[in-house]
């Protein structure tokens, strides 16, 4: 029977057959792809959801460590500092050992200089220097100097006492750097 039909109506035909075999594979393809879209989309949602859960997890995270490295710093600094001050309170002030000397003078001794130095170790070797009213003056200024705990030695060189009066001298004193004021 095909061969009754007319050679432009059977390609016609043919043209019809192959438009609805096409249509019906693109329909399901269409289908398939529909239905592997509602199968996947779910699964998109869920996994696109915790993904920007552990992006703000991680966030906050990294926020937080940073706000740690800058209190460990802000604690290592004031550590620092906090020893610093309590190294500087344990260093004895001069102005105690200042006001020593000048009460310990009496009214027969000047002191016009005390040389006071800090070493590594404590306080270095104090030099007073000033005039003494007499021989007997001076002495006993040393002699006071000596009862004091912190003083271990005085130096008084013995060409400080070649004059009789209107001594000028030069006395060195070795704190104990043990015994505080």
């Amino acid at each position: 029977m095909i061969n009754l039909i007319p050679p432009t109506a059977k390609k016609n035909i043919v043209a019809e057959y192959w438009v609805r075999v096409t249509s019906t594979w693109l329909y399901l393809w269409s289908f398939t792809l529909v239905c592997c879209a509602a199968i996947i989309f779910p699964a998109y949602i869920l996994i696109s959801s915790q993904v920007a859960v552990y992006e703000d997890s991680a966030a906050q995270a990294s926020a937080k460590v940073a706000d740690y490295q800058l209190a460990t710093r802000a604690l290592v600094q004031s550590s620092q500092q906090a020893s610093s001050i309590v190294n500087e309170s344990r260093v004895e002030v001069f102005s105690t050992y200042l006001d020593l000397f000048e009460n310990l003078q009496g009214s027969s001794i000047t002191v016009s200089t005390v040389n006071i130095r800090r070493s590594p170790v404590g306080i270095e070797p104090v030099l007073i220097s000033g005039v003494a009213a007499d021989r007997q003056a001076l002495a006993s200024y040393r002699d006071r100097l000596l009862a004091q705990p912190v003083v271990s030695e005085v130096d008084l060189p013995i060409s400080n006492l070649a004059q009789d009066k209107d001594i000028r001298f030069s006395l060195t004193l070795v704190i104990d750097n043990e015994k505080s004021l």
